[in-house]
């Protein structure tokens, strides 16, 4: 779907906002909805006194996949699932260990080709699959957590314990990758992925924004508030990320049950109006760089606003900075 530049602003000079917030949250209602009914028919032939099943969530970086795999667990909660979120980025080796890992593959790190830290080797595959299995056989496990400042894995403070009907999330880059199953016997597993696939054009469409500027946009303005990275880190760490997404996200694709469209047609005037602050706090140096991850000119036909209200179940919640 393409979503117009006039429309966009006519609902902003309006004083419509909140009609247009309002109708694109619809659209995620609904898709909710859909994946509902699409995992009760899927899991309708399942009869069993015990059951572990596995929603498995991907999508590459600033889709929503965090907040989406808490909602989803909400949703399927209502279902009497007892739901549990895991996160696979809670799996990676220690930093040291990746780092010595890829030294030894006789790689050279330098400024523009950093270490590798996307790949499935730089993952604990076979202590998740230990854990799935501990857990499948009716044992308690207590799920790691990383602290990505320091780069070491250490025992988290949520222990799992199978009850009658457990549903796990498993949200991460790989969590659709098929070496994180196999010989992981889950009752039953559902693939999602999670993208914002819409474009949003201007100028009769002959000018658009795709849908990874926008996450770009998502990312630079998430960060720069929840985990203090200038706009610049962003540029420069960004195209290290999109070929993490080529090389390792967009295959599995092809294992997909459910593809979850995250796009929000409300959202591009805030991450304009945002974009456009951090970009002026830029130096021409900067500004230049800019114009290779988002079409700045394009962005010009969009008003930009923010200091409104959104649904506390939205997906944008991750992005949005009240």
């Amino acid at each position: 779907m393409n979503y117009s530049a006039e429309r966009i602003n006519n609902y902003i000079r309006e004083n419509r906002f909140g009609e247009l917030i309002e109708i694109s949250e619809q659209r995620h209602r609904k898709q909710f909805e859909e994946l509902r009914e699409m995992i009760r028919n899927a899991n309708k032939d399942v009869q069993h006194e015990k059951v572990t099943e596995a929603v498995l969530i991907t999508g590459p970086s600033s889709s929503g996949k965090t907040t989406f795999a808490h909602l989803v667990a909400e949703m399927l909660s209502e279902d009497g699932y007892d739901c549990t979120v895991i996160s696979f980025d809670n799996y990676y080796k220690d930093r040291a260990e990746i780092q010595k890992m890829h030294l030894e593959s006789g790689f050279v790190p330098t400024e523009e080709n950093d270490y590798d830290y996307e790949t499935l080797d730089a993952f604990d595959v076979e202590f998740f699959k230990k854990q799935m299995n501990e857990y499948l056989a009716g044992n308690e496990i207590v799920l790691p957590k990383y602290d990505f400042t320091t780069g070491t894995r250490v025992p988290g403070d949520i222990v799992l314990k199978p009850t009658e009907k457990d549903m796990l999330i498993i949200e991460g880059i790989h969590a659709l990758n098929p070496a994180l199953r196999t010989g992981v016997d889950f009752m039953f597993s559902f693939n999602v992925y999670i993208c914002p696939f819409d474009f949003f054009g201007a100028d009769q469409n002959e000018q658009v924004i795709r849908p990874q500027e926008l996450r770009f946009m998502r990312r630079a303005v998430r960060d720069s508030v929840k985990r203090g990275a200038t706009l610049r880190r962003t540029m420069e760490m960004w195209p290290n990320v999109r070929r993490g997404e080529e090389k390792f996200i967009k295959p599995m694709k092809a294992y997909t049950d459910f593809f979850f469209n995250s796009s929000l047609e409300y959202e591009i005037a805030y991450l304009k109006k945002k974009i456009f602050e951090m970009r002026d706090e830029l130096d021409e140096e900067g500004k230049q760089m800019l114009e290779k991850f988002v079409p700045v000119r394009t962005l010009e036909y969009f008003d930009g606003i923010d200091g409104f209200e959104i649904p506390d179940k939205s997906i944008f919640n991750e992005f949005y900075i009240k």
